[in-house]
């Protein structure tokens, strides 16, 4: 989550995940994201060239599943919820909002750094790809204002979906739980839909060896994993803020269990988990 030249790793690899998984994994897809697969081919190298090349390594087809277990699980609930206001946090190279366009009838707030915001500007520009959302620079180090989201446009009278999708790992536990409580100022029936990385103890071998893998690959591009916890930590945390959780899942429980029977690289792991949760107290909006 730095915010130099605004360029991010971790966002550029996600991206190339989503991209490939139609290409090089077999049917049934759990994603399609033609505007990833433009975005990638719109740098040079492409990002995706090392996807589609060695589709066979773990931590590529590991990084594929994750990618799209979580952005297909957040297209179908936001779908299923029919609420129209959207905010994405830490959005990088998010592309929930050209997938849905057709079917979300709403409006969409990103959230991120201002230099990882103005070099998303550029690679969508770059790519044609138009980018329906207002944009909003934060720095969630310091947790997240709601007035920065009204000051948008935003109305804090109204329940949202909020996707915190990928980021969660790149902050202490103690900041954490203060953007669940920042949130929990939202309007009573708001959603968030988020992930989180298991705490060592909780992971399977498949698992722990991507996590070695991607926080090494992480922490050299400065970003690091900083959060990993137990799913009653993460309950706790929020409860605690006043969130109510539907569901708190490991990712390869989104997909059905033949899936698993048709795919050549793609295998299940405990290592992350996805979670569905509304505010279950009526709050004074801001």
């Amino acid at each position: 989550m730095r915010d130099t030249t605004g360029y991010s790793t971790t966002a550029v690899f996600a991206a190339a995940a989503r991209a490939a998984h139609p290409i090089v994994d077999q049917e049934p897809h759990l994603l399609e994201d033609p505007v990833a697969q433009r975005l990638c081919d719109s740098t040079s190298p492409s990002p995706l060239s090392f996807q589609v090349e060695h589709p066979e390594a773990p931590v590529l087809a590991a990084a594929r599943l994750s990618a799209c277990a979580r952005s297909n699980f957040a297209d179908r609930t936001l779908l299923d919820l029919g609420i129209d206001q959207l905010v994405i946090v830490g959005a990088g190279l998010d592309t929930t909002l050209q997938r849905v366009h057709d079917r979300f009838d709403g409006q969409a707030w990103l959230v991120d750094l201002p230099g990882v915001l103005a070099w998303r500007e550029e690679l969508f520009r770059n790519a044609g790809v138009a980018d329906f959302a207002h944009h909003v620079a934060a720095d969630l180090r310091n947790g997240l204002d709601p007035h920065l989201l009204k000051m948008a446009g935003f109305n804090t009278r109204r329940p949202a979906v909020i996707l915190w999708l990928g980021v969660s790992m790149y902050l202490p536990p103690a900041q954490c739980r203060r953007f669940v409580a920042d949130l929990s100022g939202l309007s009573h029936g708001s959603v968030l839909i988020f992930d989180y990385v298991l705490s060592p103890r909780h992971r399977d071998e498949s698992g722990a060896t991507y996590a070695n893998a991607v926080a090494t690959m992480a922490g050299k591009a400065g970003e690091p994993w900083l959060c990993t916890t137990a799913p009653s930590d993460a309950r706790r945390w929020l409860e605690e803020a006043g969130w109510y959780v539907h569901q708190d899942i490991d990712e390869a429980s989104v997909v059905p269990p033949e899936f698993w029977d048709r795919q050549t690289h793609l295998k299940p792991m405990k290592l992350i988990r996805l979670v569905y949760a509304s505010l279950r107290v009526e709050r004074r909006p801001t």
